[in-house]
């Protein structure tokens, strides 16, 4: 969809607009400020200044006051349009811009064949003036999005003399087009001459490459796979001696495990030894206890039964 503004909007609009309501040349139109306002310079008075103003004075000059609308409320409609081309249209700057005012556009012509209803006014006039550019360069898809504005603008294109105006004075597409054609054949000119020199230059890069630069690299690439091969047969040395150590280590470790291993079982086994000649001792001195025990029993008893003879 296209978005830019057209530079300085309403001079030229203006020229056309004289130009279909067949007034005479020789209107002077020029821009002031910033935002290029139309100015129109007349021998009769002070100059009128603004697109809607010297569009109402070209309609009164060429006595079509109908196309500022017969009813007042037609007349207002015409004029908030005309406002809305100056405020909204002229002052569009992005592509946000231009869909909203497409889209207004749209739901305000849904059951509208004008901008005023059913009659043709100068706000259709300028409307499409400002709105050609746009047109013309949306889609497919952006002319269905918005079918109401897309019947409309083809309905004024039609109105006698609009667009068959518009086409001529400001429609350079075809002189365009021919110049397009002329950079395009220069371009495919240029461009084979760029393609040949490309070519040459890549054929003397590969000579270049393959001659010298390829030898150089595969030189280099001996010479550092010779250095690292070096340096990874003493990485593979100082493994090896380490792996070597880390083993001697393990056996020693493993010695010494086992011979604190042998010493503690033979520990144990003293100390089993000594135990049991302990309990047979103990056993021992419990069973001479216990016979000196019997034989003390045995007297007392012998004792006890002189006394129960008696």
């Amino acid at each position: 969809m296209a978005a830019a503004a057209r530079p300085g909007p309403g001079a030229e609009d203006l020229a056309l607009l004289e130009k279909l309501l067949g007034l005479p040349k020789g209107n002077k139109y020029g821009v002031q400020g910033e935002r290029k306002v139309p100015v129109l310079q007349t021998n009769n008075g002070p100059g009128l200044t603004g697109l809607m103003t010297i569009a109402a004075h070209l309609v009164k000059q060429a006595k079509k006051d109908q196309l500022l609308g017969s009813t007042a409320e037609e007349k207002a409609v015409v004029q908030q349009w005309l406002e809305y081309r100056v405020t909204r249209v002229d002052g569009r700057s992005s592509k946000d811009d231009t869909r909203i005012i497409l889209k207004d556009l749209n739901i305000h012509l849904e059951d509208k064949v004008y901008l005023a209803g059913n009659i043709f006014t100068l706000a259709d006039i300028l409307m499409y003036y400002g709105l050609h550019h746009v047109m013309v360069d949306l889609t497919v898809q952006e002319k269905e999005e918005y079918l109401n504005v897309s019947r409309w603008f083809n309905h004024i294109q039609h109105y006698p003399d609009v667009g068959e105006i518009y086409s001529r004075l400001l429609d350079h597409r075809p002189v365009i087009q021919g110049e397009i054609r002329y950079f395009v054949k220069e371009f495919e000119e240029k461009r084979g001459l760029r393609e040949l020199r490309v070519l040459e230059n890549l054929k003397n890069t590969i000579f270049e490459t393959n001659e010298h630069v390829l030898p150089k690299c595969e030189q280099a690439m001996h010479d550092n796979l010779n250095e690292a091969f070096k340096r990874l047969q003493a990485a593979n040395s100082m493994i090896d001696r380490l792996q070597e150590r880390e083993c001697e280590e393990r056996k020693l470790q493993a010695d010494k495990l086992m011979a604190r291993e042998e010493k503690r079982i033979a520990h144990w086994e003293e100390f089993m030894k000594e135990q049991e000649n302990k309990r047979a001792e103990v056993d021992d001195e419990h069973r001479k206890a216990m016979e000196r025990l019997k034989e003390q029993y045995s007297e007392m008893e012998k004792e006890l039964a002189k006394y129960v003879s008696f």
